[in-house]
């Protein structure tokens, strides 16, 4: 679908004798040190080792310090004197530091500033320093805070009155150093004992002293995990930070909690002990860690989702089960157009907590499938610093990343698959949604990339999706609510047709999706389905990418202009007629009218004609509704429990099955009015019989009855047949019919609208 803190320092009580020490440390280090520019609140201009500022006590005066040449993180403490007139009062110190994103530390120095003489002091700003507060949070001090911070400053301040001009001079940061390999440090489990396919999670301390812990260039963990057959498998680890939140009405509000840590993430496929040791590497040097145990036992989960071996046109678990997907699009917690288009009531942006409710409500009635974009307003991992969170390229957002830990712990409680999209149209496009402008990659705004389809192309670009994707993998690939890895959104949609051929259709568009798909297969441990996506219908697909083996099925838009909500169906089926002859799934992941919506009653008719033609046609599952939020504010989700009932227990696979259009008789002439869709092999076979111009009908007209349906080729012997109300979504009538010379037929119950019928032969 196309779319588109302030915090207050106050005083903190610190050991004096610690904070001496750390002075006394600091003063007496010999490393070299660099002279930083100071800057006064009061004023733009910069200093060189001496500033002055304006004071009026009781109250505060600011020095603003500029970084050091090399930045911040090149520094492990600094050292300053303040000299404050001889009528004024004594006054304290503390150094602050607004990070990146505007969270604030302060650290409050040992003794204060004396009237008439001058006073050296010193600050720790190593990572293991233990002087820092957190104000309006409870992060913790770390290495990363002073990664291009907002504010770095010295505050003066007190409560006895006076007034005058306070001196910083002999401002000095000295240098960190950093020696000697990783060290594994303070390892934990999350448990002894786990469920099958559920998450066993390792926590460990590195070295904090990465400035792209992201970078595996530059910092690397990793783990090794002995299975009970003695397979090994190898899990990459990562690098995370915590955070509390708070939901309001208009929104999430996310707050740093604890200090960053290590972790790697497993999923049992086997019962029984396991083993792990944990490697870890950087330019210092390797470390290793281990052996550690748990043990996977029993579970009732099924494992990942998985292209069926029986039948390649469907899904299935691990298990061997079938997996019929039925669900809606979630693409984000909100969608700005649904203000534009349906305007009875005012919606707020909401945060990604709004997904356990949406998430409840899916799965209460059904539903096990939704597809989530890592966007850029929502849940994305990469874009400009300009928004709080991001930090540009390869530095991902750590906010974004908790909430879809969060995301995707409420999708497996409630059952629910997720189809990921890491990359949605408008960040690498100029056509639609552009959202080319604000990408860090854009020579633009100081990346290297001219034109957004060179991020296809650009070794550089190829090498940075590869890391995004290694992220990605090693947190979020052990979970078996993930569904598959859906590369783009509206691929057709990216680039700038800058030679009038559209990126999508350009043969480096395919050798990217070949190159990327391999490498996210030598990647993920557990070999999530790769897909990737167009917009409109299944005209737009490039058949080159599609046919690709790195790409495991097809997903599009079903959209469409008609004013018949019945055009849906004859669309999924030449959908399904289209990309059948890959020998692939096919997956709608969006419709609902025209892609600029359409009537409530269009939408309702539209939706309940998808559903319940779905399981009569060669899709890998249901149509995913796009308009979410009208899911909800309608309650549709009735609707999606009335054919999951149907489908339980259910199982197209294997069985040669194929779509026909059955006949259908009244007094032994053709039902005039009437359509028939029907997915059948000789031994079974599901179908949905409806009247053929929906608006004409209305729930109170008088049911049609006397039709008589009529499918050929099946085997001889007796048949179960169960007809089903729609509606209600519940059996109506079922009966025992004989196959006489292959030919089936049976009466079918009066309906009003539409009836769907499943038929399978007796053992």
């Amino acid at each position: 679908m196309r779319c588109a803190t302030n915090t207050s320092p106050c005083r903190a009580a610190i050991a004096a004798a610690v904070l001496l020490c750390v002075v006394r440390c600091l003063i007496a280090d010999p490393l070299p040190s660099v002279t930083i520019k100071t800057a006064p609140a009061s004023s733009p201009s910069a200093f060189g080792e001496t500033a002055e500022s304006a004071f009026a006590f009781p109250g505060q005066c600011d020095f603003l310090l500029s970084p050091p040449p090399q930045g911040w993180t090149t520094v492990s403490g600094i050292t300053f004197t303040v000299e404050l007139p001889s009528n004024a009062p004594p006054a304290q110190v503390l150094v602050f530091v607004q990070d990146w994103d505007y969270f604030w530390y302060q650290q409050l120095l040992s003794g204060r500033a004396a009237p008439g003489s001058l006073k050296a002091f010193a600050a720790d700003f190593s990572p293991e320093a233990s002087g820092w507060e957190p104000r309006g949070h409870h992060g913790a001090w770390h290495y990363r805070v002073l990664m291009s911070p907002q504010k770095v400053g010295v505050r003066l301040f007190s409560e006895e009155a006076g007034a005058g001009s306070a001196r910083l001079a002999n401002l000095k940061a000295v240098q960190r150093r950093d020696s000697g390999p990783p060290k594994i440090r303070n390892v934990r489990t999350s448990a002894r004992s786990v469920p099958r396919y559920s998450r066993f999670e390792i926590t460990c301390d590195l070295p904090d002293r990465y400035t792209n812990p992201f970078d595996e260039e530059q910092v690397a963990l990793y783990a090794e995990f002995k299975t009970p057959s003695g397979r090994i498998v190898r899990v990459d680890g990562f690098y995370a930070c915590d955070f509390y939140r708070e939901v309001k009405a208009d929104g999430d509000d996310l707050y740093p909690q604890g200090r960053p840590s290590w972790r790697a993430r497993f999923a049992p496929s086997e019962l029984g002990r396991h083993s792990f040791t944990l490697h870890a590497r950087d330019s210092f040097g390797s470390a290793s860690w281990g052996p550690g145990e748990f043990e996977a036992v029993p579970s009732s989960s099924p494992g990942f989702a998985r292209v069926s071996k029986k039948d390649s046109r469907f899904f299935e678990f691990d298990d061997g089960s079938p997996l019929f997907p039925i669900g809606h699009n979630i693409r984000s917690p909100f969608d700005s157009r649904m203000d534009q288009i349906f305007k009875w009531k005012q919606r707020w942006e909401e945060g990604s907590s709004a997904y356990e409710r949406y998430f409840k409500a899916m799965g209460g009635n059904g539903e096990n499938l939704t597809e989530i974009w890592s966007a850029a307003w929502s849940l994305g991992l990469e874009w400009t610093p300009r928004w709080r969170g991001y930090h540009g390229i390869g530095q991902y957002n750590m906010m974004n990343a908790w909430e879809m830990d969060n995301v995707l712990a409420s999708a497996e409680a409630n059952r629910i698959l997720i189809n990921y999209v890491v990359h949605n149209h408008g960040k690498f496009g100029t056509l639609d949604d552009k959202e080319w402008e604000h990408n860090p990659f854009n020579a633009a705004n100081g990346g290297y990339l001219a034109l957004p389809e060179e991020y296809f192309t650009d070794p550089r670009a190829i090498k940075s999706f590869r890391s995004l994707m290694r992220y990605i993998i090693s947190r979020w690939s052990h979970s078996t609510s993930i569904f598959a890895w859906e590369l783009w959104s509206e691929l057709d949609l990216t680039g700038s047709n800058k030679d009038g051929i559209p990126n999508y259709r350009r043969p480096e568009a395919v050798d990217w999706h070949r190159l990327m798909g391999r490498a996210i297969k030598d990647m993920d441990p557990y070999d999530h389905m790769i897909t990737t996506h167009v917009c409109t219908d299944y005209t737009r697909q490039n058949v080159q990418i599609v046919a690709l083996p790195e790409i495991d099925f097809a997903a599009l838009d079903a959209y469409h202009s008609s004013p018949d909500p019945l055009h849906i169906v004859p669309l999924m089926v030449q959908t399904a007629e289209f990309n059948n002859q890959f020998g692939k799934p096919v997956l709608v992941t969006e419709f609902g009218g025209s892609p600029f919506a359409s009537g409530i009653k269009h939408l309702h008719d539209t939706l309940h004609a998808a559903l319940w033609a779905s399981p009569a046609i060669a899709l890998g599952g249901c149509p995913m509704f796009w308009w979410w939020q009208l899911i909800e504010e309608e309650n549709f989700y009735p609707m999606f429990a009335g054919l999951a009932r149907f489908m339980n227990g259910e199982d197209r696979r294997g069985t040669n099955m194929v779509m026909t259009v059955p006949s259908l008789t009244l007094n032994s002439a053709p039902a005039a009015g009437f359509a028939v869709r029907c997915l059948q092999s000789n031994e079974k076979a599901y179908g949905w019989i409806f009247c053929s111009d929906f608006d004409s009908v209305d729930e109170d007209d008088p049911p049609s009855g006397g039709i008589v349906l009529t499918l050929q080729q099946m085997s001889e012997g007796s048949f179960d047949v169960e007809f089903w109300n729609t509606v209600e979504g519940k059996p109506v009538a079922s009966t025992v019919v004989p196959s006489s010379e292959h030919i089936l037929t049976v009466d079918v119950p009066a309906f009003t609208r539409d009836i769907a019928f499943k038929v399978r032969k007796r053992r």
